[in-house]
């Protein structure tokens, strides 16, 4: 465990002193090759499966909305339906296994847990919605998305959010920012797609939305 000024970092796996003291007591600690040491296996896999099903499903957005591929294709949507599944697996099993541990309060801990949760309400509440992910035909504009555009994209962000938080896990909340790009990313192409859609009806629609 290596203790800095209010926090506590604990990298336990392996178990081995991760400090050194130099001339004049100050502590010096090579981070990055002290948690890729910690990493297990099991943990570098969970990660290697996140960022890659992250870059999967940006490549296919892009290809879609350039029309590059047939999203009609049911055997590609279905791909994609599992490279999502990958994505969420990779990340409830990383957490609760990442390498670099903060002592966070329980409070906080706790609030986290909250934060997964209600990020349930809006991703599977659009979803159940909109009867579907892919080619809706028509401009949702009532129940979730009378005040939120993309409620799905909130659940998932508020996943990545609160499971890290719970977890006090670090390495995995780095990562976790390249998952909550990558939906602030797929969240603009939407928008563009749907503003060139419905024109100025979604513009309107925009402006009575808080996001």
């Amino acid at each position: 465990m290596l203790v800095a000024p209010g926090l506590f970092f604990n990298l336990s796996y392996p178990r081995r002193s991760l400090t050194s003291s130099a001339p004049g007591g100050r502590l010096h600690v090579r981070w990055g090759s002290h948690i890729l040491n910690a990493m297990k296996p099991g943990y570098f896999a969970l990660l290697t499966i996140f960022l890659s099903c992250n870059a999967i499903r940006a490549g296919y957005e892009i290809l879609k909305r350039s029309g590059r591929i047939d999203s009609h294709n049911k055997p590609l949507f279905w791909c994609i339906v599992l490279v999502m599944a990958g994505l969420w697996f990779s990340w409830f099993g990383m957490c609760p296994i990442d390498p670099l541990k903060i002592a966070l309060p329980d409070v906080i801990r706790w609030i986290g847990f909250a934060i997964v949760i209600v990020g349930l309400v809006p991703a599977i509440g659009a979803l159940i919605q909109l009867r579907g992910v892919e080619h809706i035909e028509h401009l949702v504009t009532t129940g979730l998305f009378a005040r939120v555009r993309h409620p799905m994209y909130l659940g998932f962000i508020l996943w990545i959010v609160g499971w890290a938080m719970f977890h006090s896990a670090a390495v995995s909340a780095a990562a976790g920012m390249v998952g909550i790009g990558n939906v602030l990313y797929w969240r603009s192409l939407e928008e563009k797609n749907l503003e060139k859609t419905y024109g100025d009806r979604y513009l309107e629609y925009r402006k009575q939305t808080w996001c």
